[in-house]
């Protein structure tokens, strides 16, 4: 069997900046001494994460050309720069989290600048997002037939 040679450029959508809960991401000393500033972190029963906020990171920010970017890229911690685009995860990302990282970049018609006063905070919560995977069922997925018209239905 042939292993590919392929490698493939990040193409911003910020589906990988998407998780399910305010323990998405850990923190590790090191990542502490970067110099991540305080926005950026929460501390959770003793242990420090990035800060979450509507379902996905904080730091994540719209740009004027409709991806998104990290707004503390060159400080970000190590499960983001281990994580490679094009990888299974990043695959894995993209199929479960597409919809919500779509729904919160800016329109490119609607795109002038993006005004000086933007913070992370402003984008939409990806809770209040329709077609959330967790909503749908994964094709071929054990819940994918209502228990009624399942082999055990009565």
């Amino acid at each position: 069997m042939k292993l590919s040679k392929e490698s493939y450029d990040c193409v911003a959508c910020g589906a990988c900046c998407f998780g399910g809960h305010d323990k998405y991401i850990q923190l590790f000393a090191e990542d502490l001494d970067r110099g991540l500033p305080d926005r950026a972190v929460v501390t959770l029963e003793g242990k420090t994460y990035m800060k979450m906020e509507g379902g996905h990171c904080a730091q994540l920010i719209p740009l004027p050309g409709g991806g998104l970017a990290c707004a503390v890229y060159s400080m970000r911690p190590t499960a983001c720069r281990a994580f490679r685009a094009g990888s299974f995860e990043c695959g894995r990302s993209r199929h479960h989290r597409m919809a919500q990282a779509d729904a919160v970049r800016l329109p490119l018609a609607d795109i002038v600048a993006v005004p000086p006063q933007f913070t992370p905070a402003d984008i939409p919560d990806a809770a209040n997002m329709p077609d959330r995977p967790q909503d749908r069922p994964q094709e071929g997925a054990v819940n994918s037939v209502p228990p009624s018209e399942g082999p055990f239905a009565a």
